[in-house]
């Protein structure tokens, strides 16, 4: 039986579909550590089979299915450690803490800084059972691995706050160069093309290895908008590194960055009405003039 019929029969309270999800159900429990905590999870079991049914309508059966399964487990999930967690039970202390480790272990460049991870869980901790405890969470898996990601990469850049950049974004990809490789880039003549409140928090990020909650409580701002300044004055930066390039990289460099995103280079082509290894080309030669063959992108 296919397992979009087998969602939809779910909804429908289908016993023998709701068998079915809650075998897989209890795997997935199983994987995440569930029984570590306690034992009987055969009523919670059945009531997130009932519910990933019934999200699984409300959605219109659009999502990926398996996809849609783990998500609602993971969060209903994780919903009942951190209630757990917040009545002080320490079997779920227990697993909280071990699971944002292996998180962590599977993240590029976590090894540098492998000796803050016990500050990174238990700032994750702190903020999470914040939040929770708030009850404005929808998703706490989701809200769980955003912050512990943000925490992690806080610590990677702070090891080297003008030598590297590190992307956040939770799918992964690219918006904007780095950092300048070298703190050099940061002249006077250079923060003076920002805006008053991009010089500020690239003053604060970049050059005195202030985090971005520190810099959020500071300013009166949330995460986002730190990190979403940070990048337009990168953008801006970057932008002024290009003026004296000659007229064909220019062109290319300026359009690369002009925009709200960092333009890819299939991107620029088109709108420059050239090829993408011209423009690939193009990118490499203004790195090297601008002595950034290190960036990578």
């Amino acid at each position: 039986m296919r397992l979009q019929s087998v969602l939809d029969r779910a909804a429908r309270r289908d016993e023998a579909a709701v068998l079915q999800l809650s075998r897989r159900v209890t795997t997935l429990l199983s994987n995440y550590g569930a029984y570590s905590v306690r034992r009987d999870w055969a009523e919670s079991t059945r009531d997130i089979v009932l519910q990933i049914g019934e999200r699984w309508v409300a959605g219109g059966g659009r999502a990926d299915p398996e996809r849609h399964i783990e998500g609602v487990v993971k969060n209903l999930f994780w919903g009942q450690i951190l209630d757990l967690m917040v009545a002080s039970d320490a079997a779920a202390a227990g697993l909280f803490y071990p699971t944002v480790r292996r998180l962590l272990a599977t993240w590029d460049r976590a090894r540098q800084c492998e000796e803050a991870w016990d500050d990174v869980v238990s700032e994750t901790a702190t903020q999470i059972w914040e939040a929770w405890q708030g009850g404005d969470v929808e998703k706490p898996w989701a809200l769980l691995y955003t912050i512990a990601r943000r925490r992690f990469l806080d610590r990677v850049r702070a090891k080297k706050p003008t030598d590297e950049y590190v992307e956040d974004r939770e799918d992964g990809g690219q918006d904007a160069p780095g950092v300048m490789e070298r703190s050099e880039r940061f002249t006077a003549q250079a923060l003076e093309t920002l805006e008053p409140r991009e010089r500020e928090v690239i003053g604060m990020m970049d050059l005195e290895g202030h985090t971005r909650v520190e810099i959020a409580k500071q300013l009166g701002l949330s995460e986002g908008e730190v990190l979403s300044v940070r990048r337009a004055g990168l953008r801006r930066l970057w932008r002024w590194l290009g003026r004296d390039l000659p007229p064909p990289l220019r062109e290319v460099w300026e359009e690369m960055f002009k925009g709200s995103k960092r333009a890819t280079p299939e991107q620029v082509a088109k709108k420059l009405d050239l090829t993408a290894p011209v423009v690939a080309e193009r990118i490499s030669e203004a790195r090297q003039l601008l002595g950034l063959e290190s960036l990578a992108g």
